[in-house]
């Protein structure tokens, strides 16, 4: 049976959604939730339900608390060790402060679970931002969400309750914000206004705030070979007019960066680090390069490295060439440490939703009476691209706002609503001494003689409140004392030396490790506990010979 279509512009059905949408839609904002709504409902619950304690899957998350509750105990910044009694007093440099501080009130108000939760929403509203950004430049709600999602699981290996989830907001606003600055979205006086005060707040959170003026610089470079190489004079003025905002915008960013408890020593700390730590470094899992066999975080890399390459073959004259340069530098990065792989991420998402934005299938000539199938075809095209059109609308994020005030409420009520159990996040028993810490505390055992995994000294501060031997700052402790732990945990020749030098008469680590099996070859040493992460080695001889 045939019959006539609806009279339509052929054109419009088969076009993208982008262009079905009216001018005087566009811009008005509805209630209802979108498909970006539904993924942050999905990443927050990820996190907190599905599994309630895969943000503290680092035991550093412990030592970032001490340091916060330190700070609100005392009303001081440290400026030497609270940490180990190997170390005591030695000058540190507390470059995390800020997190510490705001994780340790969130611990306080509502415990590791209004912690969880302020971690999880940021990682949510984070992922949504960016699936917004994509959609504004065009790309398809479909496509939007693989390309979000897939560099959500890119970035899962550093979902946890750590600082360094401030390089992910501070990343973010910067190559967005640039970018808005590049192609004349915003004025010079916005972008001082959005990332000025985003890199003090990331001086005191992390580190790695050195990005952002890394980003920042790209596009002032760019900005100097524009000037010389553009074509005609108008575009020469116009870069040449750029220089002086970013010049004077990178003098700022820093002399913010100096304003923090240290001032120019965290610059030195955090140099010395990187110039002196190189042995420890290039032992360390996350500074080692993915190796693509199949692991899910390499196929994720490898489908967005995709997304950018197809991108490029369809429209690269679609991306600004600062923000071309600032992701291949973050691919680099990427390729040469896993742990920048989360970075890529970010700063990759918002350029292939510019490179691959505003698809169109293109108009084709329909016939007046067209058979039945063709028929449906245009209908279920048009339904999409309308679907597509009223999806761009939704952006109030309501649903998203009133499940955050939920599960905050929920955090500071015990993690239960109305009886009924919601959050229960916290330390996991099964990779974590959870058991094993009450025969500790039942029997006195002092931390500080204890030779512990480093990875689990913050947590062991944290729960035991007393010094501990070791943790896992790397940038802290000396490069010979490192060397020591590592004879110790892989059982090498003479570590029982190491044992004796540091008095350390019982041991606490991981049930399969190497310097286990050893020790329990020794009659002097007995495995007094264990639980489904740990095991404790205790020398009753070296313990009586304690002063």
């Amino acid at each position: 049976m045939t019959g006539s279509m609806p009279e339509q512009n052929p054109e419009s059905v088969l076009d993208n959604m982008h262009d079905s949408l009216p001018e005087s839609a566009k811009g008005v904002k509805s209630p209802l939730p979108d498909a970006g709504d539904m993924l942050f409902i999905f990443i927050a619950s990820l996190t907190l339900f599905m599994l309630p304690n895969f943000l503290f899957g680092d035991g550093s998350t412990g030592w970032h608390l001490v340091t916060g509750f330190h700070i609100l105990n005392t009303g001081s910044i440290p400026h030497t060790d609270i940490l180990t009694a190997t170390f005591a007093d030695k000058p540190w440099v507390a470059y995390q402060w800020l997190a510490d501080l705001i994780m340790a009130l969130c611990v306080k108000a509502g415990g590791l679970n209004l912690l969880a939760v302020a971690c999880s929403l940021s990682i949510a509203f984070l992922f949504l931002a960016l699936y917004d950004r994509m959609r504004r430049d065009g790309l398809s709600v479909f496509f939007s969400l693989i390309f979000v999602v897939v560099g959500a699981l890119l970035s899962a290996m550093h979902f946890l309750a750590r600082p360094h989830l401030a390089n992910f907001w501070g990343l973010y606003l910067f190559v967005t914000k640039m970018d808005d600055y590049w192609t004349d979205k915003i004025d010079a006086r916005k972008l001082f206004l959005w990332l000025v005060p985003t890199m003090l707040l990331w001086t005191n959170m992390h580190p790695a705030f050195a990005l952002g003026i890394g980003v920042t610089g790209i596009y002032f470079l760019v900005a100097i070979l524009a000037s010389f190489t553009a074509k005609s004079p108008n575009e020469v003025q116009k870069y040449r007019g750029r220089l002086k905002p970013l010049f004077i915008l990178l003098v700022c960013l820093a002399a913010v960066t100096l304003i923090n408890p240290y001032g120019i020593e965290l610059h030195q700390y955090i140099y010395s680090y990187l110039k002196t730590k190189a042995a420890v470094i290039s032992q360390t899992d996350e500074f080692q390069s993915p190796t693509f066999h199949g692991d899910l975080h390499s196929i994720c890399l490898e489908i967005l490295f995709a997304g950018l390459v197809a991108g490029l073959y369809r429209s690269a004259k679609n991306i600004s060439a600062p923000r071309l340069f600032t992701v291949v530098v973050f691919a680099h990065m990427a390729l040469q440490a896993k742990r920048n792989m989360p970075l890529f991420a970010i700063a990759s998402l918002p350029a292939i939703g510019q490179l691959l934005g505003n698809l169109k299938v293109g108009a084709e000539r329909i016939p007046t009476n067209p058979p039945p199938l063709q028929k449906i075809f245009l209908r279920v095209k048009k339904s999409c691209a309308d679907f597509e059109a009223q999806e761009l609308m939704c952006k109030m994020h309501i649903v998203p706002i009133v499940f955050s005030v939920f599960l905050v409420i929920a955090a500071m009520m015990g993690g239960s609503v109305a009886g009924y159990p919601i959050l229960k996040s916290g330390f996991d028993e099964k990779n974590k001494p959870v058991k094993t810490l009450e025969y500790v505390a039942k029997n006195d055992l002092d931390p500080a003689h204890a030779f512990n995994y480093d990875n689990w000294g913050g947590y062991l501060r944290y729960k035991l409140g007393k010094r501990v031997f070791i943790d896992d700052r790397a940038d802290f402790f000396p490069e010979p004392f490192y060397l020591e732990y590592a004879s110790v945990s892989r059982a090498l020749p003479g570590y029982e030396k190491v044992l004796e030098k540091y008095k350390l008469y019982w041991v606490i680590m991981p049930p399969n490790s190497l310097v286990g099996g050893e020790l329990s070859k020794n009659p002097d040493w007995k495995v007094v506990a264990e639980d489904k992460g740990s095991k404790i080695w205790l020398n009753e001889k070296l313990r009586a010979a304690q002063p």
